[in-house]
Formats: structure tokens, sequence, C-alpha cells
């Protein structure tokens, strides 16, 4: 599972992180800490400030190799700064990268440190799969910041899908985390081998407007339909649709909304 919280001024990080099973590998935990740089390795000044993050998560129900399984977990992260020093910013672009605009904003705000509470959860039943998470973002405003309060933000996704060909999501529970699909029949023309095809929808939100504290980032509905074409276990095509909807940012006159088509081709080795 991946921690989808909103994108901060963290591009790259040097980070130190084990993962741990217990339960006869039913449960997994792991602490890491994270020290931000930027895109070429390198910290932002002659200090930098780091990031503390602890994840745990479990199998309640484990069943046919995987192919029935409901996931649990819960994740931490506190992120230490240094007021004016080293302030925070919050932000993410609709559910697509094509482009480097951001549609919802928090912009800098000087921070003594963050909090990040991730639950989530993950339902597979044969070919049918279902995984959600919320995240609540707690900010520590320095004493010499202009905001009237200590901004929360939130947000929180929902996305099911269904294998039409009868696969089903691949599951590691040495790491807690999904694994790449293998095809009942890789991609084959001589050999009448079409692959694995995958039905999908995800709804997302995001709230970076905090009124109590002088904040609005803006608020982010996003609507996705795709289609997955997995050609064997190292090859996707992917194909998807995204409505994405803007309320409430502060530097926007009015609201917004944007589609989306793309196509991304795969491979992964």
């Amino acid at each position: 599972m991946i921690q989808w919280i909103p994108a901060a001024p963290l591009q790259d990080a040097c980070a130190e992180e084990k993962i741990h099973t217990a339960l006869d590998g039913r449960m997994t935990w792991g602490v890491g800490t994270f020290e931000d740089t930027d895109n070429f390795g390198d910290a932002f000044a002659n200090y930098s400030d780091y990031n503390v993050s602890g994840r745990i998560t479990g199998l309640p129900w484990y069943e046919k190799e995987g192919r029935e399984l409901v996931h649990l977990g819960l994740s931490y992260n506190h992120r230490f700064r240094a007021g004016d020093n080293n302030p925070v910013r919050f932000r993410t672009r609709r559910e697509t990268h094509l482009t480097d605009l951001n549609t919802v904003d928090t912009g800098n705000m000087p921070a003594d440190g963050v909090d990040v509470i991730n639950p989530e959860f993950a339902l597979v039943y044969g070919p049918f799969s279902l995984q959600g998470e919320y995240f609540q973002t707690f900010v520590n405003a320095s004493g010499d910041s202009d905001l009237l309060d200590d901004p929360t933000f939130n947000g929180f996704y929902i996305y099911a899908s269904y294998f039409i060909t009868g696969e089903h999501r691949a599951y590691k529970p040495s790491t807690g985390a999904f694994d790449r699909v293998k095809p009942f029949n890789n991609f084959s023309i001589k050999k009448c081998g079409w692959g694995a095809w995958e039905v999908a929808a995800r709804y997302s939100r995001i709230d970076l407007t905090d009124n109590d504290a002088g904040v609005r980032g803006g608020e982010e509905d996003n609507f996705t339909a795709g289609l997955n074409w997995y050609l064997n276990p190292n090859t996707r095509v992917m194909f998807n649709y995204v409505r994405a909807n803007v309320d409430h940012r502060e530097d926007l006159d009015g609201d917004g909304t944007l589609d989306v088509y793309e196509s991304r081709f795969m491979v992964d080795f």
C-alpha cells in the first residue's frame, strides 16, 4: 500500500528502513528515518530536517494463497521542522502528472513540526478488490508564523477493481503490500494468450483548506475510470479518464473542473 498524502517540498530522501514480520507472517512492522534532499540527493542546507515514520499491517483473513484476504494497516509520520528556516507546504496535482500544475496548494507555512496519521484497508475476493486509505495531517505552526491556529488537513481515496479474465491482485505478506499481477496466460499471438484485463474505478478527495487557521489551499475531488492490460508480469498498458473538481482555493477566481484522458505503457524489471 502506498501512503497517499499531499505532496510536500520533499523531492527525494535519504532513508533507512527495515520491515519485520510477526505472527507467522500475518503482521509486518517497520520504522524509518528520512532526510530531506533535492532532486540530486543533496540536502537543502548545511543542516536538513528529518522525518520519522512507522507502519504496522495485519492480515486478519488470508486464504487460497492470497486470492482471498483482508489487509489492515496504520502508519504514522512526524516531520521535524525549523520554523521560517524550512517551512512546510502541501500541494498536489490531479491524479495525473502530465503537467506541473498543482490544483490545490497551501503555500509555505512556517512550522515546528507535522504529524500525519494514515489508516489503510484492502479486501481481495478472487478477481474483485477494494482498497482505501485516509490521512489526517496536523501542523504545529511556529510562534512567528501568520497562521491564526494550527492547521489540519485531510483526504482519502477508495479504489475498486475487477479482473474480467479471472486473475487477482497479488499480495506480498512479507512487506504488507501488493505485488505485480501474474496473468493466467501471458500475451502471445502464437499461443493465443491475451494477458490479464482489469477494469477499475477510483474516487479521491483532499481538503487543504482550514478557515480557522487562515489557510485556503483548496479542496479537490477526483473521479477516475481505468482499464489495465497486463501483457505479462513485467509489462502493462493503462488507459485512464480523470475528472477533477477544484473548489475554494484562495488564489483562483471561482471553482474549476478538469478532464484528462491518458494512457501509459510500463515495463518493470
